[in-house]
């Protein structure tokens, strides 16, 4: 029983267990100007290998100068071209310990150009549209295949030629054409398997007559999501800032503003506005803790006396008791409180 469970537990184990796989190299000549191998195609390795290769059977194995890397790992090494190299076997060897993975490669399909450049459209008075550009490499060995639409509907594909033209004859009226060129090595020099990149494309307006290399094909793939999220971004602040003004007009109007009664009454106490209201000179002295006392005033009435008065004495009795009242008021607003009508009384 212990013996069959081990077994069980192995295969478990095993199950989940999986064998580093072998890394492949894959070497491809760039434009008839460097080779890369490279060692990344089945992801990225998880180890750092050193890289050796060889062009000859009797050449010496020769440690790689330029790493390619990727995250901080190496997943390929640039070498150097010549044009005996297409023609001759290599040898690879990828080692990293104690393992090592040898391969032989045959270069002479295995060549990729650049996309062809500089493209422009002429109109003939044939009625032809007529398209011309330049390959990477001035050579013979370079054929080129053409792709062409009209008014963005499917693509047509011409048949590959060395020529660097193609010629669209009796364009439609009212419509636009778009062109791509591409490039590779063909069977006259041993033809690849490779096509290089399609170009910029380029377009032609007949409404217009004009030519334009559409320089924005990729970019504009990048830009359009950045552009749509800025326009909605802008959209959305406008929808906000016009929200807010419009809650603030509506509480403007609902909720008026309330005085502050303790304010408007300080206001109302405040010196200068009341020295403003009383047209007060500044050379007068306002105290604003002066009490004024009451002055109590009564009418006094003349009691004739017996016997005969004269004239004279008489007026000179009425003034006599407004002197009097008025000395009294005086006195009694700056030293004495005021008395009442019955302790007036008593005195006389």
């Amino acid at each position: 029983m212990k013996m069959v469970g081990s077994w069980l537990f192995l295969l478990v184990s095993l199950q989940g267990y999986e064998a580093p796989s072998t890394p492949n190299v894959n070497c491809l000549i760039i434009n008839l100007d460097y080779v890369n191998c490279t060692w990344s195609e089945q992801g990225s390795p998880e180890v750092n290998y050193t890289f050796f290769h060889k062009r000859s059977i009797k050449g010496n194995m020769e440690e790689c100068t330029t790493y390619l890397q990727e995250k901080s790992y190496a997943v390929g090494c640039r070498l150097s071209y010549d044009k005996s190299d297409r023609y001759r076997s290599m040898t690879t060897k990828l080692v990293h310990q104690n393992n090592s993975y040898v391969q032989d490669h045959n270069l002479k399909s295995m060549v990729k150009l650049y996309p062809p450049v500089n493209l422009s459209v002429e109109m003939n008075k044939d009625p032809e549209l007529n398209l011309y550009w330049n390959n990477s490499k001035n050579t013979l060995c370079i054929e080129s295949e053409v792709r062409y639409r009209i008014n963005s509907d499917k693509w047509k594909t011409s048949t590959p030629s060395t020529e660097q033209k193609y010629a669209v004859a009796f364009p439609l009226k009212s419509s636009r054409y778009e062109f791509q060129v591409r490039a590779r090595v063909n069977d006259m020099c041993g033809e690849s398997k490779f096509w290089s990149e399609w170009s910029q494309p380029i377009q032609w307006d007949s409404m217009k007559g004009n030519n334009i290399t559409d320089i924005s094909g990729s970019s504009m793939s990048v830009w359009k999501p950045v552009l749509s999220l800025v326009g909605t971004m802008t959209l959305f602040i406008l929808a906000c800032m016009l929200v807010y003004r419009e809650r603030e007009r509506l509480r403007f109007i609902l909720i008026p503003i309330v005085p502050n009664p303790v304010k408007s009454l300080k206001d109302l106490l405040d010196k200068d506005t009341v020295e403003a209201w009383l047209h007060i000179s500044e050379g007068v002295c306002f105290q604003s803790n002066f009490t004024e006392l009451a002055c109590p005033v009564r009418e006094y009435s003349l009691v004739p006396q017996t016997g005969s008065v004269s004239e004279s004495e008489s007026n000179f009795s009425i003034l006599t008791d407004q002197s009097d009242l008025l000395s009294m008021c005086s006195s009694s607003a700056s030293t004495f409180p005021a008395t009442s009508e019955n302790e007036q009384a008593g005195i006389e």
